[in-house]
């Protein structure tokens, strides 16, 4: 019942409400810029028959800013815009191998002399 009660009482903390002080004028949503990046990896290992597996994934989209850090903007009669460059990147690598076994084949003797 503790644990029912503790459950219950903690609900209220795992959920939020952001609110914004204030309301963006028009010049400042002009200049908000949105992006994200992201990376992930991962590896698998088997040493029992030998296998082996390794990735890597990259993903990047941002505005694109010139040598003084300003947002490099293209303008086409009324409409300016932001710039954004995008970037993906991937690799992979595995390796995996059957090896053989090396138990003794039974039924098959050696032949007569062989030490």
């Amino acid at each position: 019942m503790n644990k029912l009660l503790i459950g219950l009482a903690t609900v209220p903390l795992m959920s939020s409400v952001a609110f914004a002080g204030q309301p963006l004028s028009e010049k400042q949503m002009d200049a908000v810029t949105a992006g994200f990046s992201a990376f992930s990896t991962s590896l698998a290992e088997s040493f029992g028959g030998v296998t082996a597996a390794a990735t890597a994934n990259l993903a990047e989209v941002s505005a694109l800013r010139g040598a003084s850090g300003a947002l490099v903007t293209v303008t086409f009669s009324e409409v300016t815009l932001n710039q954004i460059k995008s970037v993906s990147a991937a690799q992979s690598a595995s390796t995996a191998a059957n090896l053989p076994s090396l138990q003794p084949v039974t039924g098959v003797s050696p032949p007569a002399g062989t030490p």
